[in-house]
């Protein structure tokens, strides 16, 4: 790296600042590079409107969802953990008073709340946001002055001594970030008060800590902490937040990165996007070149080497090596792309977007915008997707309004209040167009407002209207995009222009412009596919920028996956041999596939329809035929040995198998469902009499410090600690259930109880499986 300090170093100057009563100092070397000038800059939220559209519905469809949520079941948790009274019932989910990272999804809700104001001018949600914060202050108060959240200290004495707990400093960023947007978006004062008070304490308690220490402490994630920190000293320049900061921006991540290695194999995904989000900020507040550079470096092998068609990346939450993705639909099965990774990668790419100005950042920007975000949300509730599974006949998993609070509900409730941002970005002279969507901007340094009149994607093409008072020479520069058809052309009051516009590039209008002049430009799609980048015969069907997603139609209902060979049914090398328009419905087509009309939407149309993604294209020479084998083979062993399973959370399966139980609790979790308790519950499950049974039990990797009991017919099979030994995933153990415990019955009355103070559970599957013999 450029520069680094020890702690010890940092601590002396913060400490002798203090002293000689300093208020600012810039702990920048003497050969520090300037400060970089981005080539483009971005519009103010408040400068750009939306106008009719999927956008603007899917915007208030949030703004809807962000009303209904009640400000004292929000700061429930808080209240409590700071023993002032606690009106209300609290969230379950991942706000539930029991889950570690209770208190995440409030931060995330004062940043949606101050963006929803900033964007679309609500008020009433600045007002909610204005009396959390007032509440947080309170709650901040009785807890000593400077330590703020939803659980107590203790969960930072387990980081420090590296016991299982599950993500607190990620938590304290999600908290901490969204005091900063209510104070940058609403100018609330006492929002940047509570966040600095929060930094204090964490600059205090991490004094202590040495380097090895400090470092050791980043194994558990942290979340945007450095970023959140560059923020904070941005604005008050205080040397305590600019050291925290630097000790946050983890070398052993971030070293690799800056000397173009790729380390990025088999890591959580979503941990590490925001530690390139805090080195883009530390570039640009430094000029720390270094950072700027492994931000870009980072950018190439995810979005170019670890991204599907629709510009997601993950396989569950992780990472795989680079160009290795066709096997990730069968390991990723039904959560593939994580909604919030695609929303932080697409701010790490409006960073690499406003510093070059290269399009090649706009066009996987649009790409993730209308295949990761767009296709995100529930537009007719407001409801959040954690994953968007692309394997055969997959089904989206929606959130609930008061029981989920995913990572992914969070990140999702801030992009749909933001959707008008970087739709357009400006230098001094010229404005850039980055996406085509309904909306207006208007640029105050030149005294106009650029209206954009489309219906895309279901018109290809858009129309500009300038508004100005007088003449004004600028340069109106409009994306091209890589996948747009021969026939782009672009017309300036009716007029075709003589040069022909270049996919992969922005076309340069410049010229004195007049109140009232128009440009239209033509944007033809075709279609296409994409390929997996190891496998070219497994492939997506795209219609310009959109993934084209093959459902099940109600009339003549199909299933993706062939049965007899377990693969994706095949298609043409050639999409547009299949695929024909269907009269009357804009971008809806159909295809036969197998003798079977298949009908084609785009992904973000789709919402509780089964669908597939990926299709292969030649059977005989997939690499997939293998691995789609060995899958096969393993799941009908697995299933082969299953004697009777119950899903929890599934009404109809819970009631076959008699599920009794007191104080239990359900939910969600992805896609999985969850059953727990404060005491005990249980189920009846078919077994085999008279033989060795076993009994698979499948918890939440996550969950930890849950100590509980497991019997079977009423006797202790196992006491089972949950140690947070697999985060994010499925932890599926497999118990020996002795013949004696069975007997000659034929059914096993499964019972999980919590010891005192404790949780059973939860419990994401339970099944009896005969034995291996």
């Amino acid at each position: 790296m450029a520069y680094n300090w020890s702690m010890k170093h940092l601590s002396l100057i913060k400490r002798s600042c203090v002293a000689a009563g300093v208020a600012s100092l810039t702990l920048l070397p003497s050969n520090a590079a300037p400060i970089p000038k981005p080539a483009l800059q971005a519009f103010s939220l408040s400068s750009v409107q939306l106008g009719n559209g999927i956008c603007s519905d899917e915007m208030l469809a949030d703004d809807h969802y962000l009303h209904q949520l009640d400000a004292d079941r929000l700061l429930y948790n808080f209240r409590k953990n700071a023993g002032l009274a606690a009106p209300g019932k609290p969230l379950g989910g991942w706000e539930a008073p029991d889950c570690e990272l209770r208190g995440h999804f409030v931060g995330h809700y004062l940043s949606a709340c101050a963006l929803m104001y900033k964007s679309h001018g609500d008020k009433a949600l600045r007002a909610k946001a204005n009396y959390i914060v007032a509440e947080l202050a309170k709650c901040q108060t009785a807890l000593g002055g400077e330590y703020l959240s939803a659980f107590p200290t203790t969960f930072f004495d387990r980081v420090e001594a590296r016991q299982p707990v599950w993500a607190p400093y990620y938590t304290i960023h999600k908290i901490m970030n969204g005091l900063f947007d209510v104070y940058q978006y609403c100018g609330n004062k006492q929002a940047l008060d509570v966040a600095e008070r929060m930094a204090n304490y964490f600059e205090t308690r991490t004094d202590k800590l040495s380097d090895s220490q400090f470092n050791a402490m980043l194994g558990t994630e942290f979340g945007g902490m450095a970023n959140v920190l560059y923020d904070l000293y941005s604005v008050n320049h205080r040397p305590a937040d600019l050291a925290l900061a630097h000790r946050f921006d983890q070398k052993s991540f971030l070293e690799p990165l800056e000397s173009d290695v790729d380390d990025l194999t088999n890591i959580h995904a979503n941990t590490h996007v925001p530690k390139i989000l805090g080195a883009a900020r530390r570039y640009e507040l430094l000029g720390d070149a270094p950072y700027g550079k492994l931000t870009s470096y980072f950018w190439d092998r995810v979005a170019d080497h670890r991204s599907y068609a629709t510009g997601g990346s993950n396989e569950r939450e992780s990472w795989g090596p680079p160009d290795k993705l066709a096997n990730t639909l069968l390991k990723g099965w039904g959560a593939n792309q994580e909604t919030c990774t695609t929303y932080n990668m697409l701010k790490v790419t409006r960073d690499l977007i406003r510093w070059t100005g290269a399009p090649k950042y706009a066009d996987f920007y649009e790409r993730a915008f209308w295949n990761g975000i767009v296709e995100a949300q529930d537009r007719n509730n407001g409801m959040i997707i954690y994953y968007t599974p692309l394997a055969a006949d997959a089904v989206k998993q929606w959130g609930t309004p008061n029981d989920s609070f995913w990572c992914c509900t969070g990140t999702g409730v801030e992009s749909f209040a933001k959707l008008n941002d970087s739709i357009y970005f400006h230098n001094a002279d010229s404005v850039y167009v980055n996406l085509y969507v309904a909306s207006s901007v208007r640029w105050d340094a030149k005294h106009l407002t650029v209206d954009q009149v489309t219906n895309f994607p279901i018109e290809q093409g858009s129309t500009f209207v300038i508004h100005t008072a007088h003449p004004a020479k600028f340069a109106l520069k409009l994306h091209i995009p890589l996948w747009v058809g021969s026939r782009c052309a672009i017309n300036v009051n009716g007029k075709r222009t003589t040069e022909a516009p270049k996919p992969g590039t922005y076309a340069s209008l410049d010229r004195v412009w007049h109140n009232g002049d128009r440009v239209s430009i033509k944007l033809p799609m075709e279609f296409h596919s994409q390929p997996m980048p190891d496998d070219n015969n497994v492939r997506a069907m795209m219609y310009g920028p959109l993934v084209l997603v093959g459902v099940t139609d109600q009339t003549t209902p199909i299933n993706p996956i062939d049965p007899s060979t377990g693969l994706w049914q095949t298609v043409s090398p050639d999409p547009a041999q299949d695929l024909a328009p269907v009269p009357g419905k804009p971008l809806t087509f159909e295809a036969t596939l197998s003798g079977h009309r298949t009908t084609f939407v785009p992904l973000f149309n789709v919402i509780d329809q089964a669908y597939t993604t990926y299709w292969t294209i030649d059977r005989p020479g997939s690499s997939l035929n293998a691995q789609v084998a060995a899958f096969n083979a393993a799941e009908s062993a697995r299933r082969a040995r299953i004697i009777d399973s119950v899903q929890p959370n599934d009404p109809t399966s819970e009631r076959l198998h008699n599920l009794l139980g007191s104080v239990t609790h359900s939910g969600t979790v992805g896609q999985y469902g969850w059953r727990d308790s404060s005491d005990w519950f249980e189920w009846t499950l078919k077994s085999v009499p008279n033989a060795a049974n076993f009994l698979q039990v499948s918890y939440w990797g996550s969950d930890t410090g849950r100590t509980f009991d497991v019997l079977v017919n009423g006797t202790k099979l196992v006491t089972e600690t949950l140690t947070a030994s697999k985060p994010n995933e499925l932890l599926t153990v497999i118990y020996p259930v002795p013949t004696a415990i069975t007997g000659k019955l034929d059914s096993m009355t499964v019972r999980f109880v919590a010891k005192p103070g404790s949780l059973a559970g939860g419990v994401l599957g339970c099944a009896t499986l005969k034995s291996l013999n």
